[in-house]
């Protein structure tokens, strides 16, 4: 039973491998998402008081911006799904250990338990990464809009 686990558990490093990239990518994510918005609050508060050029400017800053933060929701989107690859791997090598001796010990099913909850949380962080994506283009629309009315009469 232990060896079982030993094995279940090496994915593990990986896992942890993932987790540390993420942590950087997620905090990079949230710094391009706060320039977004002080960007957009900037043109918002101007109201046709800035010049075209820095309006120009903001513009190309933006369109920079979601462009860098497309590539880093596909990057954590390939290590959420690494991640998920390799709780699926170590989920696999338990319940063929299961099946195979059939008489199998409450710890395994715990473990096989965890594992998948492990697995649900991978799948709905990444989910919440789309919202936020999501959410950020919603506002990149709203200044889009203002940009293209010019400044207010």
């Amino acid at each position: 039973m232990q060896q079982l686990i030993q094995t279940m558990i090496t994915p593990a490093v990986m896992i942890s491998a993932c987790g540390l990239l993420l942590l950087s990518i997620i905090n990079k994510l949230g710094r391009i998402i706060d320039r977004i918005r002080i960007l957009n609050a900037e043109l918002r508060e101007t109201e046709g008081k800035e010049t075209p050029a820095r309006l120009l400017s903001i513009e190309h800053q933006i369109a920079m911006l979601v462009h860098r933060a497309l590539l880093l929701k596909r990057s954590t989107a390939a290590l959420f799904l690494s991640i998920f690859l390799f709780v699926l791997t170590s989920f696999g090598i338990g319940v063929y250990s299961f099946f195979q001796k059939l008489g199998g010990h409450l710890t395994l099913l715990f473990f096989i338990i965890g594992m998948v909850c492990l697995l649900l949380g991978v799948l709905y962080a990444y989910w919440e990464i789309r919202i936020s994506h999501t959410t950020i283009i919603e506002e990149i629309k709203e200044t889009a809009d203002l940009i293209k009315k010019g400044p207010a009469d």
